[in-house]
């Protein structure tokens, strides 16, 4: 199998897009690992923000579709390469905070640069985009990061945040309401500036990714 098959299986599976990264330049990953295949979904209705929470034994728990179907994808693209021969492993969560940051890897994989609202800008969606990752012990020929800038004199993103969470390429965590674990202090911003359709469920902030005007109007 070679890159341009792992393309066409990826874009069976609804992905709509698809980069590959040199495994070196992340030295979290296990030493077998040669290549990241990073791969990302369209988020272009407001449904894929939807959050559901779940309290079971006074813990609560999060569930986002967008997510759980990024990980199934990565998983079968997984399982496929193993099939093959070629040791592979999905990236989970906690991979995703400890061993790879996937928006590095995604514009290290060519998908988009990074915004000042610290997102992956991607030309076609602009940073309306999720993205899932995989790495693989397969040597694969790897992209070549984007050489684009979108943010020169847009500051859209930066006036669109409620809470002030973002400056000039940085986030503060601790004041952005899209945060999945968040402190007491930000549960109650949370319930007084989201929508919440259900008890159980939360439509996630997507303030400055519905400002930015990269991808607002697709061809």
């Amino acid at each position: 199998m070679d890159k341009e098959d792992l393309r066409a299986e990826a874009r069976a599976l609804g992905f709509d897009l698809f980069g590959v990264a040199p495994a070196g330049e992340f030295p979290a990953l296990p030493a077998w690992a040669r290549s990241v295949v990073v791969v990302g979904m369209a988020a272009l209705d407001p449904a894929l923000d939807m959050e559901l929470y779940v309290e079971e034994g006074g813990e609560r728990r999060w569930s986002k579709w967008a997510y759980e179907r990024l990980s199934a994808g990565a998983a079968r693209l997984a399982l496929l390469l193993a099939g093959e021969g070629h040791r592979a492993r999905p990236v989970t969560y906690e991979d995703s905070l400890a061993a790879i940051d996937l928006k590095e890897a995604a514009v290290r994989a060519g998908l988009g640069v990074r915004g000042l609202n610290t997102l992956v800008i991607t030309r076609r969606y602009g940073p309306r985009v999720r993205l899932g990752a995989l790495f693989t012990a397969l040597a694969l020929d790897p992209d070549r990061p984007l050489v684009d800038y979108y943010c020169v004199s847009c500051t859209l993103c930066l006036a669109a945040c409620p809470t002030g969470a973002l400056d000039i390429g940085r986030l503060d965590r601790s004041r952005c309401i899209a945060e999945f674990e968040p402190d007491a202090a930000l549960v109650e911003l949370q319930k007084t500036l989201c929508q919440f359709p259900t008890p159980h469920t939360r439509l996630q902030c997507a303030g400055c990714v519905t400002a930015c005007p990269v991808g607002k109007r697709l061809p």
